[in-house]
């Protein structure tokens, strides 16, 4: 039987950008008519992440306590939120959207958490790290603008601000999306000033992003690591083992925690 073909459900012009949604049987996305699918669920299994990029960002916990309390900055559909309240239903999380439309949809087409759990916050991320009281264990960063990752979220201001927010093992993961190597050199060497080179890359074969996590501390697990990426993937049903093995490719030796 042929697959049917995605369904536009959604289609809104907002400002300077265009929302879609589409379906395609249980798989249903949204994006920004720009190439990138920005999130991802499927509509039958919520305790699986479908798209790699999202699994990537939570790799971290390698090396990391299954964190408590967990930032989300650029929402989207809120696919992680969902991950996380069908796997990990006592982790809170807060999650940031500057595009209160978006924050609407996330609750309307990608089941975001209804629960005391998780909250929704419509606010720009530069005034919300200034104002913040919490501290967490995780703040995930995934901000593309025009298929780039700002220049401003690897500026020293914000960089402090976000590790401010950090709980002493906590740290953060960024998806960064750049043009080439300069650049991409450029924005790591920023980070590990940052987190005084407590730092691991993660590409992605296949794909422009590099996943960067920044630990505020020496990382709490360490090599060997091969039962705990067993027990790890079974929790999570993510591929740790793959994503280890490329950071074993990525990072050279006294390059960060390795």
């Amino acid at each position: 039987m042929t697959e049917s073909s995605p369904k536009l459900i959604f289609d809104q012009q907002e400002m300077n950008e265009r929302i879609r949604i589409w379906q395609q049987g249980e798989r249903r996305w949204l994006d920004f008519d720009d190439g990138l699918i920005q999130s991802e669920i499927n509509l039958d299994k919520p305790e699986l992440l479908p798209q790699v990029l999202n699994r990537a960002m939570l790799a971290g916990i390698l090396f990391e306590a299954l964190p408590k309390r967990i930032l989300l900055v650029g929402t989207g559909g809120g696919a992680t939120a969902r991950y996380f309240s069908h796997r990990f239903p006592h982790i809170k999380g807060d999650a940031v959207d500057i595009s209160e439309s978006v924050l609407s949809l996330a609750r309307r087409y990608f089941e975001f958490p209804e629960n005391e759990q998780w909250q929704i916050i419509h606010d720009d991320i530069k005034h919300y790290v200034e104002v913040c009281t919490e501290r967490y264990d995780l703040i995930i960063i995934d901000i593309a603008v025009e298929q780039k990752t700002p220049e401003w979220v690897f500026e020293q201001q914000f960089l402090n601000q976000c590790k401010a927010l950090l709980t002493e093992h906590g740290h953060v993961s960024f998806n960064l999306l750049v043009e080439g190597a300069n650049e991409f050199m450029h924005y790591l060497s920023a980070v590990r000033r940052t987190f005084k080179q407590r730092t691991v890359c993660l590409s992605l074969p296949n794909y422009r992003n590099t996943v960067v996590l920044a630990f505020n501390s020496a990382p709490s697990f360490m090599s060997p690591l091969n039962e705990r990426i067993v027990s790890l993937e079974y929790d999570w049903g993510i591929e740790f083992t793959e994503f280890y093995q490329q950071m074993l490719i990525d990072n050279p030796a006294n390059s960060g925690v390795f």
